[in-house]
């Protein structure tokens, strides 16, 4: 039986289940929070964050790869702040969405970090480009970019909202995760920081196979040929990655990192994996949906992606969504019971 009166469960309040319900006793007989599933998910995100940035490292220092001293401390200082307000409503006014919330901004941050370095470093090899394959395969299923550069261009307005959509990437990866932690939806935000991290690791590795400049370089395309445009991504990367494969870029500097990814497009796999993130939340279900679906539309254009780019970003999107659901379905286990125990045991 348990006691109502025990002065721990007046002094704090239950922990939040993923829909934002306090709980009360465990399920499984006697107090305590249940079981917290979604543990695992933030666990898995700091592993892969883990493996990307030991990678980053030796294959950086066998590379003769360096960074740039003050990029980094600005990431490390953020992330440091980050957890010491996680730190702080963990053990000293406990509130979980808060503590989750800041987590997951630090867990975009750091990956964002390493996994740029990490891509920059697979980016030196000297294998051959892939853009004429890739361009290939568009044609071979009937896609010509060409033409739908010309229906975007000649519709203005169009192309400026989708510019806005495309460029909307880290607004949204840090609004998605907050939100769902605030709301009270722990899982589904640890759920959508794993997937990023996932998602962005598995393109980042397929990229360093399959390098390519991209379509608009690719074509010698210029500013005359998209009078009405002004893609984000047409030639900025072009420098680094030359440098890269040339050798003469050796001297990574975090904060001003080019997207130098073409296949898979990271932004095609990410507008799947926010769209997802924002479903769960009714009031922002169709807002996601639709700014997303436009993302995912101004990706050819505007990030100078070939079709099969984007085709393959939703792929590599939909699987990470399947691994990491699949680690959320984990069996409770005798350890996550003695955390339960551990809970009751700590002083409020």
């Amino acid at each position: 039986m348990s006691d109502r009166s025990d002065p721990r469960h007046s002094a704090r309040p239950w922990p939040l289940i993923p829909n934002g319900t306090q709980l009360g006793p465990c399920a499984e007989g006697g107090d305590g929070p249940a079981p917290a599933r979604s543990d695992v998910l933030e666990a898995l995100s700091w592993v892969v964050i883990a493996a990307t940035a030991t990678a980053a490292g030796l294959l950086g220092a066998m590379a003769g790869f360096s960074a740039s001293g003050p990029s980094v401390i600005r990431p490390v200082l953020a992330v440091g702040l980050l957890m010491g307000i996680r730190w702080f409503y963990r053990h000293r006014r406990r509130d979980d969405r808060i503590a989750v919330a800041v987590t997951g901004v630090a867990q975009l941050i750091t990956f964002t970090a390493v996994g740029a370095a990490l891509s920059y470093i697979l980016a030196s090899g000297t294998g051959p480009l892939w853009d004429s394959t890739f361009m290939a395969w568009d044609r071979a299923l009937g896609l010509d970019w060409s033409a739908y550069l010309a229906f975007v261009d000649a519709r203005p307005t169009l192309g400026w909202w989708l510019g806005i959509a495309y460029q909307s990437i880290t607004p949204q990866l840090i609004v998605a995760g907050s939100l769902l932690a605030l709301s009270g939806r722990i899982e589904a935000s640890r759920s959508f920081v794993a997937a990023f991290v996932v998602c962005a690791l598995l393109v980042i590795l397929i990229s360093g196979a399959t390098p390519a400049l991209s379509i608009i370089p690719h074509l010698g395309l210029g500013p005359a040929d998209y009078p009405n445009l002004t893609p984000a991504a047409a030639y900025g990367h072009v420098s680094d990655v030359l440098g890269l494969r040339n050798g003469t870029l050796r001297t990574l500097t975090l904060d001003r990192m080019e997207g130098i990814i073409a296949f898979p497009s990271l932004h095609a796999g990410l507008a799947l994996v926010l769209a997802t993130a924002f479903w769960s939340m009714r009031w922002l279900r169709w807002p996601g949906l639709v700014l997303n679906a436009a993302m995912l539309a101004a990706t050819p254009i505007h990030g100078s992606h070939y079709f099969v780019d984007v085709f393959a970003g939703l792929a590599v999107a939909a699987a990470s969504l399947a691994l990491v659901s699949l680690a959320a379905r984990r069996p409770v286990t005798r350890t996550d019971r003695s955390a339960r125990q551990a809970y009751l045991a700590a002083p409020p």
